[in-house]
């Protein structure tokens, strides 16, 4: 299964019922950088950075639910 994150796609981490929308993919020297803007109803919004290999494995493990954007 070929995973390939891309900006507007959404995950969802059920240990914290955090939900979160992709809002950049950046190129690092160490790999590509995904900036993720995670929403819990009732609270202030946060972002996060993580590594796109982390987030892959993270995905693939059923840490993380992955929904790919819809295409219009």
């Amino acid at each position: 299964m070929k995973i390939n994150l891309r900006i507007g796609d959404c995950l969802y981490e059920p240990v914290s019922d955090n939900t979160g929308e992709i809002k950049n993919i950046i190129d690092h020297p160490d790999g590509k950088l995904v900036k993720i803007r995670w929403r819990r109803e009732g609270q202030l919004h946060h972002d996060t950075e993580h590594f796109h290999s982390k987030l892959v494995k993270c995905i693939k493990k059923g840490e993380m639910q992955y929904t790919p954007k819809a295409n219009p």
